[in-house]
């Protein structure tokens, strides 16, 4: 089965800033995450962290935020919605992050957080 270009891209985006996060199975119904995710959201926030020169303060708001997107997602990817509405909500859950990224970095943090991001994605495409 091909996978839509979107979808591979989006799925690799998630892979690659969430490591694991994004395959350890969550319930549908569970809110908090567990050890791993936080973990993984950890180690994803301290790679940031060292990228972007972030404070404390923004380094616990960023993994906040990668933990809260890491359930969404997951949630999304295990559903049974079909793969094109799936990969529109992922394309938009993707944009929603990147906002609130935005209030979290300095002008100058974001773009190079943007740019970091796509050719992080441009090198797993690469590999694919």
């Amino acid at each position: 089965m091909n996978l839509s270009k979107n979808y591979q891209l989006i799925l690799v985006f998630s892979i690659a800033f969430f490591t694991t996060a994004i395959a350890i199975s969550q319930t549908m119904t569970q809110q908090t995450p567990n050890k791993d995710l936080k973990e993984a959201a950890r180690e994803t926030a301290n790679m940031w962290q060292k990228e972007l020169a972030l404070s404390d303060k923004q380094a616990d708001l960023m993994e906040k935020k990668i933990i809260e997107f890491a359930i969404k997602k997951d949630r999304l990817i295990q559903s049974k919605m079909r793969e094109e509405a799936k990969t529109e909500r992922l394309r938009r859950l993707q944009e929603l992050e990147y906002k609130d990224m935005r209030d979290i970095l300095t002008k100058p943090q974001y773009d190079r957080y943007i740019a970091l991001s796509k050719e992080r994605i441009r090198k797993q495409n690469r590999k694919h």
